[in-house]
């Protein structure tokens, strides 16, 4: 009737209107996997791991992520305050239909999405440090472009926030993504395995400048 939609939620009859609530999740840890609403919160408690390290560069929080719209308050802090990159690193999960196309690869890259394509010297030099530190990897845009050729699809091959940016900066930032691979994409259960997460880290690590090696 409201042209809207109403939640009724057991046990918060006390509550007054107005006041704020949040949901907390619950991290399932088992011998192999993480389990729990991953998305945006696991590569964010990386990246402040990585200033834990003595990490001296830049991390971009940006908001309304998930809506798509992430890519202009970052593009507007580069207009303002930051002028051109090439050297900007998307950190995010990655979504596969199941446990054996997820364990293919311990890290995902990137080449391109649907609205442009991601820069190939920071592209090749997260593929040359996951071949020295023997972590494997694979690329998602490849990996549609071969299931939709496999399944006679033509899926598009996504829009993320790094295409998102390079279209609208006409290449004034650029950059290329760095992924977890995960089943249960935005779900409660959604699921990355420890040796990725580990492997991540390694390489997240080696990009910035702060692994052991570094640190002697």
């Amino acid at each position: 009737f409201r042209n809207n939609l109403i939640f009724e939620v057991q046990g918060m009859e006390h509550l007054v209107a107005g006041t704020p609530v949040a949901f907390q999740d619950r991290l399932q840890v088992t011998e192999d996997h993480l389990i729990g609403q991953l998305d945006n919160v696991l590569t964010a408690a990386m990246l402040v791991h990585l200033f834990s390290l003595g990490f001296e560069g830049t991390a971009f929080f940006t908001a309304q992520e998930e809506a798509g719209r992430s890519w202009r308050y970052l593009l507007e802090w580069f207009r303002r305050f930051g002028g051109s990159t090439n050297r900007l690193i998307a950190l995010d999960t990655s979504p596969y239909p199941d446990r054996e196309s997820a364990d293919r690869q311990q890290v995902v890259l990137r080449n391109k999405d649907a609205n442009a394509p991601y820069n190939r010297a920071i592209t090749e030099e997260l593929e040359e440090h996951c071949r020295r530190l023997e972590i494997s990897f694979d690329h998602k845009d490849r990996y549609i472009e071969e299931q939709n050729a496999k399944n006679g699809e033509n899926n598009s091959l996504g829009s993320t926030e790094m295409g998102r940016v390079t279209a609208a900066s006409s290449g004034l930032v650029h950059g290329t993504t760095l992924q977890i691979p995960t089943t249960g994409y935005h779900t409660m259960s959604e699921t990355a395995s420890i040796a990725s997460c580990k492997a991540f880290l390694t390489l997240l690590t080696e990009v910035a400048g702060v692994g052991p090696q570094q640190r002697l």
